[in-house]
């Protein structure tokens, strides 16, 4: 099954946990392909939602329970993509951007640095340009381009798409670290997508 056809079968997989955000899902139901990433594509979306309207302390401080064990993010810290690797790592997502740079790596190729997420993505064949319209629910969505300081990063939860099924039209977000919060987005078109006036989306990392 190909990835636009995965991603289309993914509406009736998602469809309860969105429901119960008070969000609609826009997909078409199609025949599931991998059972065991669909449920971990729900569980990126549970354990976001979830997490809607936390708050870090003073002097980004955020909070402890993103401080993944062992992957050697410390507090305090811009905590966007802190945000985004917990939650792919609580719903057992098995390969995503490590949490500290390799040995004589820069100190920029960490998952701690959010368009080092963009990098990971090219190189992990996981990354999909935002001209293409193809993204998923519990996709990393990559504002800014590596290296850049200036950048954010933030998770999918929820995408409406065209008549085709094939190109997605808007998405819906959770992010952290938007305002010293998680917080919830409007439903948002593609075109145009940002994090600000001056930072543009770039493209979406998928987790598989």
């Amino acid at each position: 099954m190909t990835g636009r056809a995965k991603r289309t079968a993914l509406g009736a997989v998602l469809a309860g946990a969105l429901l119960v955000a008070g969000a609609p899902a826009h997909a078409q139901a199609q025949p599931l392909g991998d059972q065991a990433e669909w449920r971990i594509r729900q569980e990126i979306v549970d354990h976001a939602l979830r997490q809607v309207g936390q708050r870090e302390g003073n002097g980004n401080y955020y909070p402890p329970q993103y401080q993944v064990a062992g992957q050697g993010v410390l507090r305090p810290a811009e905590w966007c993509g802190v945000f985004v690797n917990w939650a792919w790592t609580t719903a057992g997502v098995p390969d995503k951007p490590s949490m500290r740079p390799a040995p004589g790596a820069s100190v920029l190729d960490q998952g701690h640095w959010a368009t080092y997420w963009q990098k990971w993505g090219r190189a992990n064949g996981r990354w999909k340009d935002i001209a293409e319209r193809d993204v998923a629910p519990g996709d990393a969505v990559v504002y800014g381009n590596y290296p850049d300081m200036h950048a954010h990063v933030g998770l999918v939860v929820e995408v409406k798409y065209d008549r085709t099924g094939l190109k997605a039209t808007h998405v819906r977000t959770v992010e952290g670290n938007f305002g010293d919060r998680v917080v919830y987005s409007k439903l948002r078109k593609i075109e145009g997508l940002n994090a600000g006036k001056y930072l543009q989306a770039s493209g979406f990392v998928s987790p598989f």
